[in-house]
């Protein structure tokens, strides 16, 4: 019987061979290039970024901080864009017209930074108001009236959540929707207002409250010196007052605490268990108790499924 010697070669072995010295090719060192000193860190924009009356212009200027800490205009090299051209044009040298009434977000790249920001069309002394609404773990809410109070201009949110009021005379906006908690909110200069619409949980005494999920993007309430963030408004229809039971339970584990607000009066889960018990006084007509963290909370898994099963004391 004959038998073959096979060899084989490993590069990442030096010198090895059978019966002999070969010369095997050394893998090449792996290199990386270090950012370069003049790649843009950060973007910035200079110029007006509220106009007052259609066919009138701003030049914008884009600079680019680079990682050396010096500073450099790339306008000209810059790509513009406009998210609403029936609001606002901006040219690829950064000049902006104002096309009609309302707000737009410009944005502006070079390399691989991008600065966006919202550039307003409205009558001088008054402001231009754009946001969105949604429902907490469901998504836009269309069908929303946005009301200013002051000025009495309102809209109503289109199909995927959005509004947009230009001409208003102050940053304070109501939002209403049948089936839904009013919410009220006061607009960041240069920025949009989001807002977060709960449905309408209401139940009469001795009844369970399913309660929509609770999710980090939930709404907040101030419940005395309390905060309740992300929270959760349950309405509870009295006959007559005195005491109260409370069970509130949920599933499944959020990682912390959640809280129960009777009257102004916080109470703590059960020691390890998922559920707060409580007697609290509660008077005739309808009453609002709040569920939701001590403090604002991010919940990891999606949601949290709750109940709250009330009883009148004898």
């Amino acid at each position: 019987m004959k038998f073959r010697l096979i060899c084989v070669a490993v590069v990442t072995v030096t010198n090895a061979g059978c019966g002999g010295s070969s010369d095997l090719a050394q893998p090449s060192a792996i290199t990386t290039t270090p950012p370069s000193n003049t790649a843009p860190q950060s973007l910035m924009v200079d110029g007006r970024k509220s106009l007052s009356a259609i066919g009138e212009t701003s030049q914008l200027t884009a600079i680019a901080r680079l990682r050396d800490g010096s500073t450099r205009d790339v306008t000209s090299t810059a790509r513009w864009s406009s998210q609403n051209i029936s609001v606002a044009t901006v040219s690829s040298s950064g000049l902006a017209m104002a096309i009609g009434l309302g707000a737009a977000r410009i944005e502006v790249t070079y390399e691989e930074a991008m600065y966006g920001f919202q550039l307003s069309v409205t009558p001088a002394g008054t402001f231009a108001a754009v946001g969105d609404v949604r429902e907490p773990g469901q998504g836009a809410l269309a069908g929303v009236r946005v009301l200013e109070p002051v000025s009495g201009r309102s809209t109503l949110t289109d199909q995927s959540g959005n509004y947009m009021l230009a001409a208003v005379a102050s940053r304070h906006l109501r939002f209403d929707k049948e089936g839904y908690e009013t919410g009220e909110l006061d607009l960041p200069p240069d920025s949009g207002g989001y807002m977060r619409m709960q449905r309408i949980v209401r139940i009469t005494a001795g009844e369970t409250a399913v309660i929509p999920k609770l999710t980090h993007m939930d709404v907040a309430y101030d419940v005395g010196p309390d905060r309740c963030s992300p929270c959760r408004l349950v309405r509870i229809v009295v006959p007559s007052g005195g005491t109260m039971h409370f069970d509130l339970t949920w599933e499944p584990n959020p990682g912390s605490d959640i809280y129960l607000w009777v009257d102004g009066r916080q109470f703590a889960k059960d020691a390890n268990t998922l559920h707060v018990s409580a007697d609290a006084a509660v008077r005739a007509g309808e009453n609002v108790v709040y569920v939701g963290y001590y403090q604002w909370k991010v919940i990891y898994g999606g949601s949290i499924k709750l109940e709250l099963a009330t009883s009148v004391n004898r």
